[in-house]
């Protein structure tokens, strides 16, 4: 690579990204919100451009002689009483930044997809990248977006520009200044929420490593190819567990039935819409996340080399970059 675009570089995963690239002497662009902070890019070396996604002339100046573009803009919520902006920019932006690409001959795109742009396995499986979606009887703006524009990406492939889709599972670790619904997980269960846990689970990985994948993926990868990026598949309990761990301390989980859960979230729901304050958990996310999502990362590892640190040291890491902005207690 000779240079590279990142947009949404000033994000979670997205800045991570940017780091991986200049840790091996790669220039990079960013693409950034008018107003978007740069915490994140604190420090580094990097041509910073603002613009949005939307804009076809803002997508047109940030490839323009860029050797690689990595696109990891999007709105990541779980919940969106109105979705339009989540479909407006995950869809309709992955287009622009791809036909931006496509017309000024960027050698390379890698476009950040995620483990619910894929489907869900049976009970007891483990999905990988040709899992078939299968989420449509629920309404996750989030999901669902990111599988339309992970089509749409895939579409530019046929179309003839290199893509590779990299998906990661949910992505935790430092640096998540927003936070995402995923660093809300950890700072929930330890900011008060009760000690209780259902059935479901997820597949989680460290953002380093996540974002070591895409450059992977840039330097190693197959164009059209898809590449899940996560490693360790956790039900709800566990993951409280584990939180709980790196931050030093153990309480005792009562498990609540499906039913009875469902019947709480709604009402969280209904409230929240009433007051127009986000739930602690939206219907659809809870829904989703009910059926274990447990993926494997092995063609990533094979095809790849991608590497995947130990849990415990993604949340120590976590929770310690929380603490330092004041989003948890530090005691």
């Amino acid at each position: 690579m000779k240079s590279a675009l990142v947009t949404g570089g000033c994000g979670f995963l997205g800045s991570s990204i940017v780091k991986a690239l200049l840790g091996r002497g790669v220039p990079v662009r960013v693409l950034a919100l008018p107003n978007e902070p740069t915490d994140n890019l604190q420090g580094l070396t990097v041509e910073l451009v603002r613009g949005n996604v939307l804009s076809r002339e803002s997508c047109e100046a940030a490839v323009a002689g860029q050797d690689t573009v990595f696109h990891a803009a999007a709105i990541y919520k779980a919940w969106a009483p109105d979705p339009t902006d989540m479909y407006r920019v995950n869809m309709s932006g992955t287009f622009n930044v791809l036909e931006a690409a496509r017309r000024a001959g960027v050698a390379r795109v890698i476009y950040t997809a995620s483990m619910v742009a894929l489907g869900r396995p049976p009970v007891g499986g483990i999905a990988d990248e040709t899992t078939g979606y299968e989420a449509w009887d629920l309404d996750f703006a989030y999901s669902r977006s990111k599988y339309h524009s992970r089509e749409l990406a895939e579409d530019f492939a046929r179309w003839g520009l290199d893509v590779r889709v990299v998906c990661p599972g949910v992505v935790l670790g430092p640096g998540d200044i927003t936070p995402t619904p995923s660093g809300k997980l950890i700072i929930t269960t330890l900011s008060g929420a009760p000690p209780v846990y259902m059935d479901g689970g997820a597949s989680y990985v460290d953002v380093r490593d996540a974002a070591e994948a895409h450059v992977l993926a840039a330097e190693k990868g197959r164009p059209g190819q898809r590449y899940v990026a996560t490693a360790h598949n956790l039900s709800a309990l566990e993951l409280m567990q584990a939180i709980d761990d790196a931050a030093g301390r153990s309480r005792r989980y009562v498990k609540v039935p499906i039913a009875v859960a469902r019947r709480v979230v709604q009402a969280m729901e209904a409230r929240a819409r009433r007051s127009g304050t986000e739930p602690m958990l939206s219907r659809n996310f809870f829904e989703y996340s009910a059926r274990p999502c447990f993926f494997s990362g092995k063609k990533s590892e094979r095809e790849l080399g991608a590497r995947y640190r130990p849990l415990r040291e993604t949340l120590t890491d976590a929770i310690a970059y929380f603490r330092e902005r004041g989003s948890l207690q530090s005691h």
